[in-house]
């Protein structure tokens, strides 16, 4: 589990918000701890559930809020819940919290994101809503309305007791708060729609709609669903980057940077983007304005330029420099891509040529090479030379791999994330904030997540706890190198330049 941390003064300690409530009524909100944890999850139909620890500053923010809501939701037979992460540290890993507080709605013992806001109104109103159907009747005279109300609505042909319905439904139970459902029970008119009965149609903005025909199951409704909510051949912005991102195909960035020129290339590339719109969204960019992420990509301001971005696998292809984007040269290169032909880039320092301090240092060529090395334990950490919290924890880091350099089957490693892609497609070496350290385990490569303070005493026991060859020191001093109390700082997305509020952390 990888915890992002605030630092907290220790003279606000007393203060915590959820240590005691401020009034001397009994608390609304439930204490969960382990020993009762999946009994109670397994009774509630609809339940809200906060990982938090009494340090985080946001954490107390949200408890007045909370615990409001809390009380507002009795009545309704919702019930709120927490569960302090620095108490119940086994719990707070097998749920995979990753930053405080973190809000997970359980229904009947199964865990979701909450996507609501976090204030009293903003719970109670998103809590209220999840005891509504999911997947609601839409009238026939109301279809129209149902349609041109939503950005994308999702809409199932058939009646309530089709096999059908159970798949859309929960379909629509996971999708909800992205996406509006509702079914209709009418074959008139679903001919007059030109959707088969039964059948499932995307409309986006309440034109044509695209007509599922995959084999039915909940997985392949949800691709289709995500996959057709985006445009054929759209703008990339903040405002729509979260739309691509759910989407989960690969994204192709064609950067322009004049209204003449994106004209023009939008009539040669309007039939190419249909034709592969099932492997790579094509989507226009604005350079002018989103020239931070162009640069994060490594591409030469010269427009237009062209990239795809697989932001599951977190890999990138460019278009060379030297390439005209047109439409024959942008053909053969998606066409190479969806056919896994292409070959993706990542950025890269030079390998160093003297590399034997304390710490060794890594660069995104030989990351696979030394970071899966299945002779080693690994320690990597990954930081930002800018980030405060990793310029104090430095000593410390140098301190531990100065004690363990004796250790012929241990690396201790660091990377600047901010000038090397991290190669491969592995969640547990996505980087949420700086910094973040893990240890890729020998024999079976293992990712380990560190979450401990940035104490060379905490370090070592970690690595003592978790190394495949363990360490088997006693020897190796501590000082108090680095701060006890952990700090990190945030970064909103890796995807710089689209940082809009849905590819965001949950503020931690």
């Amino acid at each position: 589990m990888r915890v992002a941390w605030q630092t907290v003064a220790a003279a606000l300690a007393p203060v915590w918000l959820h240590a005691a409530t401020t009034s001397a009524e009994k608390s609304a909100v439930h204490v969960l701890t382990d020993a009762g944890f999946d009994a109670w999850s397994d009774a509630q139909e609809l339940a809200l559930v906060e990982f938090y620890a009494p340090w985080c500053v946001y954490c107390q923010a949200l408890a007045p809020s909370y615990e409001r809501a809390a009380a507002a939701l009795e009545q309704y037979g919702v019930k709120l819940a927490k569960v302090d992460c620095t108490e119940e540290q086994s719990l707070c890993e097998e749920m995979d919290i990753n930053g405080y507080p973190t809000l997970k709605v359980v229904v009947n013992g199964d865990y979701v994101a909450y996507n609501g806001t976090r204030e009293e109104s903003g719970i109670v109103n998103y809590m209220r809503r999840h005891q509504e159907p999911p997947l609601p009747a839409v009238p026939a005279k109301g279809l129209g309305k149902f349609k041109d109300s939503a950005e994308v609505a999702v809409v199932g042909y058939f009646g309530s007791r089709a096999p059908e319905f159970g798949v859309l439904e929960e379909v629509a139970r996971e999708l909800r708060d992205e996406y509006s459902f509702g079914y209709v029970d009418d074959k008139g008119l679903a001919k007059i729609q030109g959707v088969p009965v039964p059948g499932i149609a995307v409309y986006k903005d309440g034109g044509e709609a695209d007509i599922f025909t995959g084999k039915l199951t909940t997985e392949s409704v949800v691709k289709f669903v995500r996959a057709t909510s985006v445009p054929v051949l759209g703008e990339l912005s903040s405002q729509t980057f979260g739309n691509y991102i759910r989407a989960g195909i690969p994204i192709g960035l064609i950067f322009y940077n004049t209204d003449e020129m994106r004209n023009g290339l939008e009539s040669q590339l309007a039939g190419l983007a249909r034709e592969f719109k099932r492997s790579v969204s094509l989507a226009f960019v604005d350079a002018r304005i989103y020239a931070k992420h162009a640069r994060m990509l490594d591409l030469k301001p010269q427009w237009p330029a062209f990239a795809i971005q697989d932001v599951v696998r977190r890999t990138k292809y460019l278009l060379p420099s030297t390439a005209a984007v047109s439409e024959t040269e942008l053909r053969q290169f998606v066409g190479k891509f969806a056919e896994g032909r292409l070959q993706p880039d990542f950025k890269s320092e030079a390998i160093p040529q003297r590399n034997d301090g304390d710490v060794f240092t890594l660069v995104a060529k030989q990351f696979n090479e030394v970071v899966f090395d299945r002779t080693k334990d690994v320690l990597v950490l990954l930081y930002a030379p800018w980030c405060i919290h990793c310029n104090r924890m430095a000593p410390a880091y140098e301190e531990l791999g100065r004690s363990l350099r004796s250790h012929r089957n241990l690396i201790v490693a660091k990377m600047d994330a901010t000038a090397n892609d991290i190669p491969g497609s592995d969640a547990d070496l996505n980087v949420p904030g700086y910094p973040t350290i893990v240890l890729v385990r020998a024999n079976d490569n293992r990712i380990v997540k560190y979450h401990g303070d940035r104490s060379v005493a905490s370090f070592t026991d970690f690595l003592r706890q978790h190394a495949a060859h363990g360490l088997g020191v006693s020897e190796v001093s501590h000082p108090e190198a680095a701060a006890a109390q952990p700090a990190y700082t945030e970064v909103h997305s890796r995807n710089v330049g689209f940082t809009p509020k849905e590819t965001r952390h949950i503020e931690l």
